[in-house]
């Protein structure tokens, strides 16, 4: 039977792939789109461990190829013409933009980026030391996190930066229990370092809201609400979980029985992993911090790259705002590296923003490479780890361990999944 839905899934994506082609996006799109989900995923429970992760990997790699076909092939109106591909609108606009500005506006959106990924990098360093583990930052946990960007450029979600870190830290300090509970921690804060952004820049973004509220026919005011209480009320429960997690836990006891069970896991499991931090609020404090210019950071190389594409009349923060938003939906989508979906967001919020849909789509393609460029080079790092590579110090409690459970001889036994899984 799963497979037979499997199949299912497959022809009504074949059907989807040649609408995208066509250029097609409606509502037969989106039935088959529906459809071929719906069949994929009750197929897929019914398949065994061993092949649900082949098909997992297909299924993956064809939605984003089709994604960003139907995107670049969807038809938009350009200067009043005829409806045109977005490849071919932006091909034509290309032509247009000042090299000079290009490279230099470029250069400084690769800069931000990887402050950013600086800031990311230092956060994941202050939660193992608050777990009694000690690496030098530069030489093993910055060039970690350099390997891990690169291991997740071809991996759905942040599976290949969590999975990489959690096994160098854990492969060189032997405390894998420590090492979960920080990378557990660290997810919790990352994520409310993002919606620490959206709520920050929700006041200066309206026009954003506005434009997507007049897309859809929605009420702007109720939009933006709904944005600010979300954003709020995760922002609140994660600090008030990272200062006093007792109150986390009464909640729990208090309200168990109405919370929806996936909710009120996420809550336990948060109020378990700050548990392990006891009396280090500050260090905690400083982890949402760095999270939140990681994210901050992130959003602003797009209006960088607006700039580098010639959008002279982009705005700071109204792109700085639907940037944070796209990143959230980027990073929840099951494309490979949020390829396709980047895309499609920022043209969905900011096309207006940025002047036209073809606009868009380069910045955030530009913002996608930009952002890679800037830590690409970290498959250099890991072309190099050798399997007698050590960092140049581990210490545990302030003792330097001394390796004795790792096998040179052997594969490093890294595995992104499966590590990462590890952290869930």
């Amino acid at each position: 039977m799963g497979w037979l839905l499997i199949a299912v899934s497959a022809i009504a994506f074949a059907a989807l792939t040649q609408f995208a082609w066509q250029g097609r996006l409606g509502f037969a799109a989106l039935a088959l789109l529906i459809i071929a989900g719906a069949a994929f995923f009750s197929g897929r429970r019914n398949l065994s461990s061993n092949s649900r992760k082949p098909i997992d990997t297909i299924a993956k790699g064809l939605f984003t190829a089709v994604g960003i076909m139907a995107l670049l092939r969807h038809r938009i109106q350009v200067d009043g013409g005829d409806p045109l591909p977005i490849y071919e609108a932006i091909a034509q606009y290309i032509q247009y933009v000042d090299p000079t500005t290009f490279f230099m506006f470029g250069f400084i959106a690769m800069a931000i980026k990887f402050c950013g990924v600086i800031a990311s990098a230092f956060g994941w360093h202050l939660l193992l030391v608050g777990q009694g583990i000690r690496y030098p930052f530069w030489s093993a946990i910055m060039t970690a996190f350099l390997i891990g960007r690169f291991i997740g450029t071809f991996l759905p979600s942040t599976i290949g930066l969590d999975g990489y870190t959690l096994f160098e830290a854990g492969r060189y300090s032997n405390e894998w229990a420590r090492c979960v509970t920080a990378k557990a921690l660290e997810k919790f804060i990352g994520v409310t370092g993002l919606f620490l952004g959206i709520a920050v820049t929700l006041p200066f973004g309206y026009p954003v809201i506005e434009d997507v509220a007049t897309q859809l026919g929605w009420s702007a005011p109720i939009l933006a609400t709904g944005i600010a209480i979300v954003a709020g009320a995760i922002c609140t429960t994660v600090t008030i979980g990272l200062v006093r997690p007792v109150l986390l836990t009464s909640a729990v006891n208090l309200f168990g029985s109405i919370l929806p069970g996936k909710i009120r896991t996420q809550v336990e499991r948060l109020a378990d992993a700050v548990g392990a931090y006891k009396g280090q609020v500050g260090l905690l404090l400083a982890v949402l911090v760095s999270k939140f210019i990681t994210h901050f950071t992130t959003a602003v190389v797009y209006y960088f790259t607006a700039l580098a594409i010639g959008v002279t009349a982009a705005q700071f923060w109204p792109i700085t705002f639907g940037s944070t938003i796209q990143i959230l939906g980027t990073v929840l989508s099951p494309t490979i590296a949020g390829e396709g979906a980047r895309e499609a967001i920022q043209a969905l919020l900011l096309s207006k923003q940025l002047g036209g849909v073809a606009q868009a789509v380069l910045s955030a393609a530009l913002g996608f490479i930009a952002a890679e460029a800037a830590t690409m080079w970290g498959g250099a790092f890991l072309w190099t780890r050798k399997p007698g590579w050590r960092p140049a110090y581990t210490k545990v409690d302030d003792e330097q361990v001394d390796y004795a459970w790792i096998d040179d001889t052997e594969d490093s036994g890294f595995d992104a999944e499966k590590i990462a899984a590890a952290a869930r």
